[in-house]
């Protein structure tokens, strides 16, 4: 099973950020699901999007869609700022944004499907906010994020990552002789449990 684990120790490095964009940019597939906690997305000063997200995000999701989850809605302003996410995004490219009705969303997870079946994700505890993505902050956070993907043509592509070895990263070869389910297997699961939630559609 391919796997990197990542640990943020700099304020001017995000190993998140890297994998992040890498996965969303993944030749293998169109589409992405996208979940967070929290979406820093304001009218004014920093945002996520204009920190490199955005292109990220329109390159790999240019022929598919982009689908997003969230729900931390406290305080506030958190729901102002993921309406920002998606409006923003649907100027270019289809988004099917949903969010917890009870705002309890908190999980972080992103999958890049083909075809509609994930090939590679990203769960940790980095949400899409500055301390987590952003680098050259000083209200920047200690994260882990695991990447899994399934083998083949995508081991190349995340191995040209750029996150130096001290950073943590690690691959796994889970031992074939037990009974477990192999990574396309584990990945699906998460997408089903993700969109068989309870969620509401945020429609245009």
């Amino acid at each position: 099973m391919p796997v990197k684990i990542v640990l943020r120790k700099r304020y001017d490095f995000s190993p998140f950020r890297r994998i992040l964009n890498l996965l969303l940019q993944a030749p293998l597939g169109d589409t992405v699901l996208l979940c967070s906690g929290y979406i820093w997305q304001p009218s004014r000063r920093y945002n996520i999007l204009n920190d490199g997200l955005r292109n990220a995000i329109l390159n790999g999701c240019a022929n598919g869609e982009l689908i997003t989850v969230a729900g931390k809605f406290n305080p506030g302003y958190y729901s102002n700022f993921y309406h920002n996410f998606i409006n923003d995004l649907r100027r270019n490219i289809k988004v099917r944004a949903y969010y917890a009705p009870r705002k309890n969303w908190h999980a972080k997870v992103a999958l890049r499907l083909a075809n509609n079946r994930p090939v590679a994700g990203i769960i940790g505890s980095s949400n899409l906010t500055r301390p987590a993505y952003g680098e050259n902050w000083r209200n920047w956070n200690y994260e882990a994020d695991v990447l899994i993907w399934i083998p083949g043509i995508l081991t190349n592509y995340f191995q040209q990552d750029d996150i130096p070895i001290e950073v943590g990263k690690i691959e796994l070869i889970l031992n074939p002789d037990i009974d477990q389910p192999n990574e396309e297997s584990q990945l699906q699961s998460i997408y089903d449990d993700i969109m068989g939630s309870e969620l509401e559609e945020i429609l245009e």
